[in-house]
């Protein structure tokens, strides 16, 4: 529905992501009403989970609509998950509810603003390089007339987390960004989508009828308490889901402290929707999933209410029928091509029957080319199979002829060019480094040779100052242009001073791989917090120091992200844990003041570099050992104030 871009402020000073929505929507009717509304919603969240938007606007001389919003330099959800397929690796539980809790959070508030996500997935879940959970692409779903790309064949929504109710047509309502955040939990504690198909089409159907599988029957060491959350969030009818975000974000923390959550009955939470449950107040009548396969520019006729009401539950005379009335025509079509003859006989293997006697010489008869017609009917054949067999559990399996494979490895191994280029080489953070302390360095970079990456790809050092390799990184054989996040930690030295290592890519018979890669840190020693100023009489100064971080113009003061400053988790023998979080602030004249939990002298804290007076460093926040820890944060600048609410799940196994 959009494509996205970086681009640079130079008012904001920073990086923005500008999403241009596709030309072909602006021919909607009403499309510019709906684009400013929903963009002007979206522009007034201030949630620390949610993708802030600074402005949006239509360009007459592209003809183009665009918003403008904060750029999120990290990976999405999506990829960390292929990552760790790859790997046959799952995200440790206590990360997985960390992320689900920031994105329940961020639909909680969006919600009591009447917003309604309707495509939560993975690849919407992106992380900041500190780790900040942030959702994105609210109001895409509102700015789309639904019904009308219903009618063309399109849907909104992605069909692997899509709620039942929204592939039987509704738009639904903040009970199915629940259900699809239902299907996020459930894929990262087992590893897998709970329905799987052929074809879109067949994943809808599953949603809608068939019953779940316990997440604990693929996950063993799947708390009770947890898989009781996820079936409650993914039960079919929405009237039995958890109706406030709020609610499944509470029942997450009860399940990950121990604590009892209410059950829930398998029956009630497989259960199938009745059609009423399914339509919204004021609906009219059900828009069924096949409905999808209707031509663009076909009319398509309301089904009374009448005949809703005497339809049995779900549909199944309706979902036979359709069945029905595909295979009949791909058995049709496959008898006009006459290719039937190998499936069947697979099928039914055929009796011993007599072979006629010639009787004269036959005529020659041309042979018709049905190749063209064979491929579009085999391709149709085969969509259709996949949705019956997705619907009735029948799988029909013709023996297949095996084809020999040429073997041209080692033609395609000497054509190929391996190459690689940095997409983004991010600095190492905090700027200054105390002596010893672990620090991550990251690059982004994409493969841009002609052939996939060999398996044995690895990072070595070749000149400047060695540093100490705390975690070596493991570099994926990438696909030509597919991009990929290298990460090294390292440990800083104990002699102050500015480093500089040089590393690069190379295979397992030491050729290198694209361009060289650079770590540049410098260490010194931790800035000593400035005291608090004792409320005295200022004399005013005959020179004002220019601020050292001075927004052009003067933006909104905000809290731009909150996140743990890496090595500093500890274990302490009172039971608790203890880390130190950073606050990273903007906007504002560039000074500021931090604060932990409410605004005083006792609970100020302050920016440990001089060189980053927006970064504040809470040393030593503490909480209980195996539960999550809450915490709010102040910043004061200008006159003006800004507020953080979030927490962090505890980082360590619980004994």
């Amino acid at each position: 529905m959009a494509e996205v871009y970086k681009a640079y402020h130079p008012g904001l000073d920073c990086y923005v992501a500008i999403k241009v929505l596709h030309h072909f929507l602006a021919d909607e009717e009403d499309f510019l009403i709906r684009f400013q509304r929903e963009a002007r919603i979206v522009a007034t969240f201030r949630h620390p989970n949610i993708v802030q938007v600074y402005d949006f606007d239509f360009d007459a001389q592209d003809d183009a609509y665009y918003m403008v919003m904060e750029f999120v330099d990290g990976p999405n959800l999506k990829m960390r998950l292929q990552e760790m397929a790859q790997e046959n690796r799952m995200l440790p539980l206590e990360e997985a509810i960390h992320i689900v809790i920031a994105v329940a959070n961020a639909l909680d508030y969006a919600h009591q603003q009447g917003m309604v996500h309707r495509d939560i997935k993975p690849a919407n879940i992106v992380f900041t390089q500190d780790g900040q959970v942030i959702l994105t692409d609210f109001g895409i779903a509102r700015m789309i007339n639904t019904t009308t790309l219903t009618a063309s064949g399109a849907m909104v929504g992605t069909p692997a987390y899509m709620a039942p109710e929204q592939g039987m047509g509704q738009t639904g309502d903040e009970r199915a960004d629940i259900y699809s955040l239902g299907v996020v939990l459930y894929q990262l504690v087992t590893g897998s989508l709970p329905f799987d198909a052929d074809t879109p089409l067949g994943v809808i159907l599953k949603h809608i009828n068939a019953p779940l599988t316990p997440p604990t029957a693929l996950n063993a060491n799947l708390p009770p308490t947890i898989e009781t959350v996820t079936m409650r969030a993914m039960a079919k009818d929405p009237h039995n889901r958890y109706q406030t975000a709020r609610e499944f974000a509470a029942d997450l923390e009860r399940g990950m402290a121990g604590e009892s959550v209410e059950p829930i009955s398998p029956e009630l939470a497989m259960a199938p929707a009745t059609s009423e449950a399914m339509i919204t107040p004021g609906a009219k009548y059900q828009t069924w999933p096949w409905k999808l396969l209707t031509p663009a520019g076909s009319s398509v006729t309301p089904i009374p209410q009448a005949v809703l009401a005497a339809r049995p539950k779900w549909g199944l005379v309706a979902v036979l029928a359709t069945v029905l009335a595909l295979l009949l025509l791909c058995i049709g079509a496959l008898l006009t091509t006459g290719t039937s003859g190998r499936i069947f006989a697979a099928l039914f293997p055929p009796t011993a029957t007599p072979t006629p006697s010639v009787i004269g010489t036959p005529t020659s008869t041309p042979t018709p080319d049905l190749t063209a017609t064979y491929d579009v009917n085999a391709t149709q054949f085969a969509a259709w199979m996949a949705t019956y067999e997705a619907t009735t559990g029948v799988t029909l399996t013709p023996s297949p002829t095996p084809t020999p494979t040429p073997d041209l490895t080692a033609t395609a191994i000497a054509a190929c060019v391996f190459d690689m280029e940095v997409v983004n080489d991010q600095v190492v953070w905090p700027s200054v480094l105390t002596p010893g302390q672990q620090f991550v360095k990251r690059w982004s970079i994409k493969n841009t040779g002609t052939c996939t990456w060999p398996e044995d790809i690895q990072l070595v050092f070749v000149s400047g100052d060695e540093l100490e390799v705390v975690k070596g990184p493991q570099v994926e054989p990438l696909s030509p242009e597919e991009s990929a996040e290298i990460r090294i930690t390292l440990r800083a030295p104990a002699v102050y001073s500015r480093y500089t290592s040089v590393w690069r890519l190379q295979d397992g018979t030491g050729n290198s791989i694209g361009e060289e890669l650079e770590v540049s840190c410098r260490v010194g020693p931790a800035p000593a917090p400035r005291p608090t100023a004792t409320p005295t009489a200022t004399p005013t100064p005959t020179a004002t120091p220019t601020p050292l971080y001075t927004p052009t113009p003067m933006e909104p003061l905000r809290i731009d992200s909150v996140g743990v400053v890496p090595g500093t988790f500890h274990k302490l023998e009172s039971g608790d844990w203890e880390i130190d979080i950073y606050v990273v602030a903007r906007g504002g004249d560039g000074q500021y003041r931090f604060y932990r939990d409410v605004i005083s002298s006792d609970t100020e804290f302050f920016a440990p570099n001089p060189d980053e007076p927006w970064v504040g460093v809470c040393h030593g926040a503490r909480w209980k050992i195996c539960k999550s820890m809450w915490i709010s944060f102040w910043v004061q600048s200008a006159g003006t104030k800004a507020h953080w609410d979030g927490s962090f799940a505890y980082p360590d196994e619980c004994p």
